[in-house]
């Protein structure tokens, strides 16, 4: 049997030209994330809420003369600030700096664990960061960021 979703809020970043090629953000060393795109939803959220979070970027894995051609790409959710705030999702991906050097990144999280205390509308940060010391990579875009707000 099937359940019937009511989609109360949607918002969403997407980059003014939203291609490849569009941005050019370096990613800084792990434990220090860079801030990819932000949303902040219209409302409070009671226990009978979810959001769906969707996320994609496009990056490039750069050769820097190291050495290293593997490089790995720390993607990260943030409730809250980033690093300050909770950390809600996180994934890894990699690529080759001189093979599979152009990248795009897709992932959805469903966040429901809410702090119901909180009196303001969520904030939803979307961080990239490298996990190796002495790899490079470089978000490129395109960089689209979509909460959608659903009743249980």
């Amino acid at each position: 049997m099937g359940h019937d979703v009511e989609i109360n809020n949607v918002r969403f970043y997407v980059l003014r030209n939203n291609t490849t090629g569009s941005v050019s953000i370096p990613l800084t060393l792990s434990p220090t994330p860079t801030p990819l795109a932000s949303i902040t939803l219209r409302s409070n959220f009671d226990c009978g809420r979810a959001v769906v979070l969707n996320a994609t970027v496009g990056w490039l894995a750069v050769t820097n003369g190291t050495g290293i051609d593997r490089v790995n790409v720390l993607f990260k959710i943030w409730r809250g600030s980033p690093a300050t705030g909770n950390l809600i999702f996180s994934v890894v991906d990699s690529g080759e700096s001189d093979f599979d050097n152009r990248k795009v990144t897709s992932f959805t999280h469903v966040d429901s664990n809410f702090d119901l205390r909180s009196s303001r509308p969520p904030s939803y940060f979307l961080t990239a960061e490298l996990l190796d010391v002495g790899s490079a990579a470089t978000v490129i875009g395109p960089i689209t960021f979509i909460a959608t707000e659903f009743e249980k």
